[in-house]
């Protein structure tokens, strides 16, 4: 049986000078992708982007784990993390193979090495059914919170009344990335916050992203997908001191249209099932719930593995 550091490769040479490991981890990835227990929160890339990453770990390529810290894209060294809140952004079990030795063996690596890089929790979303969320409560996760899924026919969309004068709504240009990221700090906790790598990515594929400026400066975005006819608003952000002033409305009804003209058939979001005020305000423009709740999970490190005391 291969050795944690066999598994791992976790230096930087290995990861950029082996290329018979590499190429056996390729091997291993795409034999598992085609496996059926399969789960990928990847969003904004693909599993082959980050074939050289040294944030998996695997257990002699029957199982495979991809936790990544908040601020870290695929070309990141796991050194150069500064977040305490990592997620689960892919895991795989080959058919044939019992899940669970094997899920506790790369989960226990991987979360003892964000551990030592001062990570304190880790995060997932998962669907209620999901092959994966018994064995993440055999493993300590606990179910924290739930989302809600809304959508509409893009053409049902009520226009909400502008109450801000002098807003103005454009698309996002690479130039507005830092103010973004800013914006994105002030409205969102730790867990749901998109860091540099991450706001990089969605802005560079995503279908749309939008800013809001009042004043000259960003006070709101939103950014979208658009898939087979379905488009999915993936990010709603305004500065906490202007919400309820039309601002994330007027964002919305923006993208919604650009999904339309697009041909988008349906348009989705998601929201927490406790944000009161985003429901009240999808609802006002006439996106109706929709679907089983999405269940958010969380491990809180032990602070053992973080060389702390009990």
């Amino acid at each position: 049986m291969a050795t944690s550091s066999e598994r791992n490769w976790s230096s930087a040479y290995t990861r950029n000078h082996d290329l018979g490991a590499l190429a056996a981890r390729g091997a291993w990835l795409s034999r598992l992708q085609r496996a059926r227990r399969i789960l990928d929160r990847l969003d904004w890339w693909h599993v082959d982007e980050w074939i050289a990453s040294d944030l998996w770990s695997f257990d002699d390529g029957d199982a495979a784990l991809l936790l990544t810290p908040l601020d870290l894209s695929e070309a990141d060294a796991l050194d150069a993390t500064c977040a305490g809140v990592a997620w689960l952004r892919w895991c795989a079990v080959a058919d044939g193979r019992s899940p669970a030795a094997h899920l506790a063996n790369v989960f226990g690596e991987a979360e003892a090495r964000l551990a030592s890089r001062g990570a304190r929790e880790v995060w997932c979303v998962v669907h209620s059914s999901e092959w994966i969320k018994p064995y993440l409560r055999d493993l300590g996760y606990r179910v924290v919170e739930q989302l809600l899924t809304f959508q509409i026919a893009p053409w049902r969309v009520s226009n909400a009344p502008l109450r801000l004068t002098g807003l103005q709504v454009r698309p996002a240009h690479a130039a507005d990335l830092e103010a973004l990221c800013a914006l994105d700090a002030r409205a969102f906790d730790e867990p749901w916050r998109y860091a540099p790598a991450l706001m990089r990515r969605a802005v560079a594929r995503a279908f749309a992203t939008t800013v809001a400026l009042y004043g000259g400066s960003p006070v709101g975005y939103a950014c979208a997908v658009l898939h087979e006819g379905n488009g999915h608003v993936v990010r709603l952000a305004v500065q906490p001191e202007l919400r309820r002033r039309g601002i994330g409305a007027e964002l919305l009804c923006d993208v919604v249209m650009r999904l339309a003209r697009a041909g988008a058939r349906v348009v989705s979001l998601n929201t927490q099932a406790g944000n009161y005020a985003a429901q009240r305000l999808y609802r006002r423009l006439g996106f109706a719930p929709v679907g089983e709740k999405l269940t958010v999970m969380r491990k809180v490190l032990a602070r053992e593995a973080m060389g702390g005391t009990a």
